[in-house]
């Protein structure tokens, strides 16, 4: 049995209640916008002149603390940021001077936002959450609703994030649910990602569900919106139509990731996945690549490896070299042998089956011979599982 430390998010919907706290919430996320954009803009010609002049101009400094000090100055000199709450609208400039830390590292500037009325805040502190009302700063008391309860309310909550999606206010509640057990039966499970679809050593094959028709649907929102004159009525009705299909299909593929990883977290309490790179997998190519990258990213691997991480008890991440090339009886490695997407004939010793299937079992022998033996890749475990003939679809 091992625990750890975790955190979990509620989503919930929020009903301001009054036309009064409905226009306060839109004022707080447009101030959150107004000051991101303004420190943005300052900062972007401090840095230019810092680059033109290095000798005389100092690079300028963007941390929490320095923004803090000079948000303070301006909405001091500013009436109406006064009107609303402090803290919600200064932690913008946290998100900030995270994004500028990054962009030194891994380089890329932070960006403006625009009014899109898809607005924001955070409340980082001082939450006062009643049971489904939740107070906001300034604000007052909101209501809060969501089907199924909640099943953290006995725990406390650490942040608060209020957006506007699609006209409709949103809350977002992080929860410190403190030590979670996860139990460990002692089983194991390897899991192969292809696109689409996510196979396991114990025979299984989780599909993800068939969105084509949505994909349709979003594809001629889309065209009828770049037909359109850009400011035109008829443009944002389209524009909103794209998104809510985006969405929905969002939705669909985050079900999908969290149903899969449930139930591979409840059916064993080791977990091996691949180690793979997607973000490398997915910007290298041209436009004959495009497509893959698009079905890549449809999978949501990296999704369904981070839930997987707070889930399960344990997760081991292997090399996925040679996985799919080689077979799981006689452990001979050649391309030939992984005849189509779905069909493995060994070459060497004439095994047949599913190939997905057959890399989830190299991908977990590979882990366990590790965990267990100290072996590399070439490991195998003493007792191996039995393939099952069932697909889960």
């Amino acid at each position: 049995m091992q625990t750890d430390q975790n955190y979990r998010a509620i989503r919930f919907r929020l009903h301001s209640g009054t036309q009064r706290k409905h226009a306060q919430l839109s004022r707080t996320a447009g101030a959150c916008r107004y000051v991101w954009n303004h420190f943005l803009a300052k900062n972007l010609r401090e840095y230019a002149l810092h680059r033109k002049y290095p000798n005389s101009r100092r690079r300028p400094s963007v941390t929490f603390e320095s923004l803090s000090a000079e948000f303070t100055v301006l909405r001091r000199e500013t009436p109406w940021l006064r009107k609303l709450p402090c803290h919600p609208v200064r932690y913008t400039l946290k998100h900030q001077s995270d994004t500028w830390k990054r962009a030194f590292k891994y380089g890329g500037f932070p960006k403006f936002k625009a009014r899109r009325g898809d607005d924001s805040f955070t409340i980082p502190d001082g939450i006062r959450l009643v049971g489904n009302r939740l107070y906001i700063p300034k604000i007052g008391w909101v209501k809060l609703s969501r089907q199924g309860g909640n099943p953290y309310e006995h725990c406390k909550p650490v942040r608060v994030v209020v957006k506007r999606v699609f006209g409709k206010w949103y809350c977002v509640v992080v929860y410190d649910v403190g030590e979670v057990e996860k139990p460990d039966n002692g089983e194991a499970i390897g899991l192969d990602m292809n696109v689409r679809q996510v196979a396991a050593s114990t025979g299984e094959i989780f599909w993800l569900p068939d969105t084509s028709r949505l994909e349709a649907r979003r594809r001629r929102y889309q065209r009828a919106m770049s037909r359109r004159k850009r400011g035109s009525k008829r443009r944002s009705i389209a524009k909103r139509r794209a998104a809510k299909t985006g969405r929905r299909i969002a939705q669909i593929r985050h079900n999908f990731a969290h149903c899969v990883s449930r139930e591979l977290a409840d059916s064993s309490g080791t977990v091996v996945v691949e180690d793979l790179r997607v973000q490398a997998m997915t910007t290298k190519g041209g436009s004959h690549k495009r497509g893959l990258n698009r079905e890549i990213l449809a999978t949501g691997w990296s999704q369904l490896r981070q839930m997987l991480d707070y889930k399960a008890a344990n997760v081991i991440a292997v090399n996925p070299a040679y996985t799919s090339q080689t077979c799981h009886e006689c452990g001979t490695v050649d391309k030939r042998s992984r005849r189509s997407q779905s069909e493995f004939i060994c070459v060497h010793c004439g095994h047949e089956g599913n190939a997905d299937i057959n890399a989830a079992l190299n991908i977990l022998a590979s882990g366990t011979g590790a965990a267990g033996r100290g072996g590399g890749s070439s490991s195998w475990p003493e007792k191996r599982q039995n393939v099952s003939e069932r697909i889960v679809t």
